[in-house]
């Protein structure tokens, strides 16, 4: 998955097959491979890519429905052609939209795709009020993986001391770091970041 991983999943109309895939992804219990169309699409992480199944422009149709992952997530619950929209928000985040067609002997069309790819690719703050509001915060740039490491024990309210505690730094490291934190999201201090996670912004 190239360092990527999937933060929120929300289904519209999805039936109980869906569901449950659903659940086995985001709880791991899908142990095969994340699937060469997901893996296509992640090696363009950063730019905007719309694509359908059928077309062949995102993988080899004939080489793909023979994987387990084919089987699974697409023969199995009866999906005859995917359409995919992804798009960068920040640098840290992505919002990723699928339309399936199911058990039908209609593809999409490149008109359909054509349509879809403006109006989602124009509502950019439609994407990112989307990650707000399933709890993903979007900071003015990009945090290291150090500061997203003592972002979630500030958000659990440890003291910085309890922090650097945690994970083998000194607390002047520690408070280095929540300053950079609070200065990316724009905020002075924990009450205010606390404040941006409280009302779903983080």
């Amino acid at each position: 998955m190239l360092g990527w991983r999937i933060g929120a999943v929300h289904l519209y109309g999805g039936d109980n097959i869906a569901q449950q895939r659903k659940s086995e992804v985001l709880n791991g219990v899908w142990n095969g491979d994340p699937g060469e169309a997901t893996v296509q699409l992640i090696a363009k992480a950063g730019e905007f890519r719309a694509h359908t199944l059928q077309s062949g422009t995102l993988v080899d149709l004939a080489s793909f429905s023979q994987s387990t992952h084919y089987d699974y997530f697409y023969r199995n619950p009866k999906i005859s052609d995917r359409m995919w929209v992804a798009m960068p928000i920040s640098e840290d985040a992505e919002s990723y939209f699928t339309f399936d067609r199911i058990d039908s002997d209609r593809c999409f069309t490149p008109a359909e795709l054509d349509i879809v790819a403006k109006i989602l690719r124009g509502i950019k703050w439609f994407h990112r009020q989307l990650l707000l509001s399933h709890g993903l915060g979007i900071s003015r740039e990009p945090l290291t993986a150090a500061e997203h490491r003592v972002k979630q024990l500030l958000l659990s309210g440890d003291a910085e001391k309890d922090i650097a505690n945690k994970l083998s730094l000194t607390p002047g490291t520690v408070h280095q770091y929540a300053v950079r934190i609070y200065r990316k999201f724009g905020v002075k201090g924990r009450t205010e970041f606390m404040s941006l996670w409280l009302h779903g912004h983080l």
